[in-house]
């Protein structure tokens, strides 16, 4: 093919590899069909104006040779004829050099076409890498926030717990105190009401033991004297034992409650000073005053 032989496939390989980045390849088409064009339009113009040069000749032959009979007739028939073959052949010749152009272009189209088409695809490549590279750290990033916040929630959960154990440890604290308070108000009016009765009973025998000695006052005064020495003397021995006495200093009264084991054994004194129960030795815990009325 005569444009192929102009312009061979590998050439226009390279041609576009090297020309249609810039632009410069479809220009150089475009100037190339151009050329063709005005080649084509020329001949055209040249065939014509030889059938026209040839017409007027064979006119003039005719005009001037008339009279040479059939002999000139068919040489303008043959000159003729030769004329519109040579017409025939240049319209052939024109229309396969068109059929070769247009194919020409619509090759170089489709490797325009699969060219723009590979180089989208490695813009669309790098693109993505960009967009990577630059999302690849603010993915780290948020990672470790999660990872911090899961800590975070972690942690929350542990404190959580431990208040939860700690409320319930205080919960059992609280009803064990109030359950020992219950028992020591228990104990404290036991107590009472043992004192109480402990008072009754001496004073009962003191009334006794005056009806006994006006019965014999007349008789015995001294020995009176000496049986009211001595119920004031078992008076004093019955209160001592009604007071509770500290078992640090022996003087004063006790008030203090020693926990766990409930003694009441010990004055606000000496209970900074003891470790222990005073009475039993139990290792003291805690302390409770005691307000005995």
């Amino acid at each position: 093919m005569a444009v192929q032989a102009q312009f061979p496939l590998s050439g226009s390989q390279d041609w576009v590899e090297n020309g249609y980045g810039d632009g410069g390849g479809f220009n150089q088409l475009y100037c190339y069909y151009l050329q063709q064009e005005q080649q084509k339009q020329q001949l055209q113009q040249c065939n014509i104006q030889m059938i026209q040069n040839q017409l007027q000749k064979n006119q003039n032959l005719c005009f001037d040779n008339s009279f040479t009979g059939s002999s000139s007739s068919s040489l303008n028939t043959s000159n003729y004829q030769t004329s519109m073959a040579y017409s025939q052949c240049f319209s052939d010749d024109d229309e396969k050099q068109r059929q070769e152009i247009d194919h020409f272009i619509r090759l170089q189209n489709e490797r325009l076409r699969l060219f723009l088409q590979e180089q989208r695809k490695q813009q669309l490549a790098s693109l993505m890498k960009s967009i990577e590279s630059m999302a690849m750290p603010l993915l780290r990033q948020k990672d470790e926030e999660i990872a911090q916040a899961a800590q975070r929630i972690t942690e929350l959960e542990d404190f959580i717990k431990r208040l939860e154990m700690e409320n319930q440890l205080w919960q059992r604290v609280a009803q064990e105190n109030e359950a020992m308070v219950i028992s020591l108000n228990n104990t404290i009016e036991q107590l009472r009401e043992k004192g109480l009765f402990c008072f009754e009973n001496g004073a009962e025998d003191a009334e006794s033991c005056c009806d006994m000695n006006r019965e014999e006052e007349a008789e015995e005064k001294s020995r009176v004297f000496v049986d009211d020495n001595v119920t004031e003397e078992e008076e004093r021995a019955r209160k001592k034992m009604m007071t509770m006495v500290c078992r640090g200093c022996n003087s004063r009264n006790s008030c203090i409650l020693f926990l766990p084991c409930r003694h009441l054994s010990s004055c606000e004194a000496c209970e900074t000073f003891l470790d222990s129960c005073p009475v039993c030795q139990a290792p003291k815990k805690a302390t409770i005053e005691a307000l005995i009325v």
